[in-house]
């Protein structure tokens, strides 16, 4: 509405809007409506869990059994190693994307059954992946499957 010395006035119905407008945004806002979403979790999320695993797992052996520290700790150093390159790799989740893997071994052939799964992993992990990705899954999957044979 333009009042007579030409400007442009308020009205009440301007202002209820303006008000009505910002009340939305507001709402929506609180509703996380405006938020930009959250990516999805990393694909090699679990990949990298499982390694963490497996690592875990060689330390709970080669403490409970001197004698075939001396064959797992090699083994154990790869999946350090693998553990490095894909943390270096993989976007950092959110906190409450972080699966969670427990594997316990008492026994080497509790360390070769969880090799077995791993393998199994990576090898479906490397397959899936983008060709940047693959080269280090495919040393991965190869790596496990090099460590069922020395577990044999």
């Amino acid at each position: 509405m333009r009042t007579p010395d030409g400007t442009v006035a308020t009205t009440r119905r301007d202002l209820l809007r303006a008000l009505a407008a910002v009340g939305a945004a507001g709402v929506l806002a609180g509703c996380d409506l405006l938020a930009a979403p959250e990516p999805d979790p990393d694909p090699l999320l679990g990949l990298l869990t499982e390694t963490r695993a497996l690592l875990t797992a060689y330390d709970q052996v080669i403490a409970a059994d001197a004698q075939s520290a001396a064959k797992l700790q090699p083994i154990r150093a790869t999946h350090e190693a693998h553990l490095t390159a894909l943390t270096a790799m993989i976007s950092p989740p959110s906190p409450t994307a972080t699966p969670s893997s427990t594997t316990t071994a008492a026994s080497v052939a509790d360390l070769k059954r969880a090799e077995t799964t791993a393998a199994k992993t990576a090898y479906d992990a490397c397959l899936a992946t983008t060709p940047a990705r693959a080269t280090l899954l495919g040393e991965i999957a190869a790596a496990r499957a090099t460590h069922l044979a020395v577990l044999s």
